[in-house]
């Protein structure tokens, strides 16, 4: 005759496992490893229209675990920081003196701002920057 089969494991009632797991993310040594921080914006770029030279800031704060990269695309490209454009520490893209000329030195097109930690990456609205025809050359 077989020997009776015993079980390897006691059965735990329900919520007794839930519990377990509860007890150990509070009490774990390494509260990092259990924090999820999505990203998420506070101000994203709004459609603007100026007038060639004048000054322009496009709004972009994001909000998450740091350190938070901002990056900034026009026409879905990236935009490249040099001594008129510059991206300020709250994420915020200035632009000192906008160009209105035809082609590619033009200022005017869709804005966008990417936000990047470590857990992930989120896309802004598009803002239109738009030259004002009044008093332009």
């Amino acid at each position: 005759m077989a020997p009776p089969v015993r079980p390897l494991a006691r059965l735990r009632p329900p919520g007794m496992l839930l519990r377990a797991l509860l007890l150990l993310l509070l009490l774990s040594p390494l509260p990092g490893v259990w924090c999820f921080s999505e990203l998420s914006f506070v101000k994203e770029p709004q459609d603007v229209t100026v007038t060639r030279k004048d000054p322009v800031v496009l709004d972009c704060q994001a909000h998450g675990e740091v350190p938070i990269k901002v990056t900034w695309l026009k026409n879905g490209a990236k935009v490249s920081e040099n001594k008129r454009i510059e991206v300020l520490s709250n994420g915020s893209l200035y632009i000192s003196e906008v160009e209105g000329r035809r082609g590619e030195q033009s200022d005017e097109g869709f804005y966008q701002c990417l936000a990047m930690n470590k857990y992930g990456a989120i896309l802004s609205q598009k803002a239109h920057l738009a030259l004002s025809r009044i008093g332009s050359t």
